[in-house]
């Protein structure tokens, strides 16, 4: 069933869930906690971290109700609530991931002239042509957490521009340069992996 984002963030909704009305409470978790596990294992949490950071967004999201007055959609804040979280989590195990300059990026990429160093293999060829999930996986993890987290919510939760800007607290030129670096990371990623995959076919 399609979520209603108008209904959830209806004023009478909203009433009724920071009442803890249990028809109320169910319909917004039912709609919205795959969500949330598939985009905090996107962020490169185990099984475990990510139930335990959907609970921590789920405690969070309802202490926090009453303040909210629908200013955004309640996707948008519950994304809000889980980077926040996300990014508790990750001090809390003292990992950071620190993003690349994008100028030494720009200098990979292109030659002084403005075209490519080195042609581009297309990743969609090559996604097909390999174990695309698992490659996919493993080039997320080398982004930082915002590269990571606004890439996930454009590309795969389908959020419009506006709402990563939201739940990233980002004005929206910053958003293009974060998504830029984000996939010309992913870009160069799989290109490496196509190919090693390549010279293990020879």
């Amino acid at each position: 069933m399609a979520i209603s984002e108008k209904l959830f963030s209806s004023k009478a909704f909203l009433e009724r869930l920071c009442n803890r009305d249990k028809e109320a409470v169910t319909e917004v978790v039912q709609a919205y906690t795959r969500q949330l596990h598939r985009a905090a294992l996107g962020l490169g949490f185990d099984v475990t971290g990510s139930d335990e950071l959907v609970q921590r967004v789920w405690a969070t999201f309802f202490d926090v109700l009453p303040n909210f007055r629908g200013d955004s959609s309640v996707r948008t804040f519950l994304f809000g609530i889980l980077y926040n979280k996300a990014s508790e989590l990750r001090r809390e195990h003292a990992k950071f991931d620190s993003p690349d300059p994008i100028d030494e990026v720009m200098e990979k990429r292109f030659s002084s002239q403005g075209t490519w160093a080195v042609p581009p293999i297309n990743p969609e060829q090559f996604l097909l042509a390999t174990e695309a999930v698992g490659h996919v996986e493993d080039c997320l993890k080398g982004l930082s957490t915002v590269q990571k987290t606004a890439f996930l919510l454009r590309e795969v939760e389908q959020l419009d521009g506006s709402e990563v800007c939201n739940v990233l607290q980002l004005k929206a030129t910053h958003l293009r340069v974060v998504l830029f670096r984000a996939r010309n990371s992913l870009r160069e990623c799989l290109e490496r992996k196509a190919q090693g995959e390549k010279r293990k076919g020879r």
